[in-house]
């Protein structure tokens, strides 16, 4: 939502006369109307009429995005800034050294679930759990 108080136009008036006296108060057209070189009877006209009917085209206010040869815009910013591998903000380091502290913590348990894994009917992602837990065990 806009701000910064109310929006006087210059130009026009704030409010429309009624009726045949109703006129813009958005300020006009943003670009001057134009005419046809070498017009046919009626074409210049109606390609007034045309004109007046939807707002022209403005220059674009921003500048195009830098292409893929351009110089970067942050040449202190890591390549690898946001997406989970090396070095910069979301990198896995951290959920990687949690990772490796967990795994040493359920070491402990090794003997238990080494148990669990050789009895009938255990899940093959369990039994793939546990071998993955003893390299851990060292």
């Amino acid at each position: 939502m806009p701000s910064g108080g109310p929006r006087v136009p210059n130009n026009p008036a704030m409010v429309s006369g009624p009726g045949a006296l109703s006129a813009r108060t958005d300020g006009g057209p943003s670009q001057p109307m134009m005419d046809l070189p070498d017009p046919a009877y009626g074409e210049q006209s109606e390609f007034q009429e045309i004109q007046g009917g939807a707002p022209m085209a403005m220059e674009p206010s921003a500048p195009p995005p830098p292409g893929l040869r351009d110089p970067s815009m942050r040449p202190n910013e890591p390549l690898t800034e946001g997406v989970p591998v090396g070095p910069g903000a979301n990198s896995l380091q951290g959920v990687q050294d949690v990772m490796q502290e967990d795994m040493q913590a359920m070491v402990k348990y090794l003997p238990a679930m080494r148990h669990m894994a050789q009895q009938e009917g255990t899940p093959r992602s369990f039994q793939l759990f546990v071998k993955y837990l003893e390299s851990y065990s060292g």
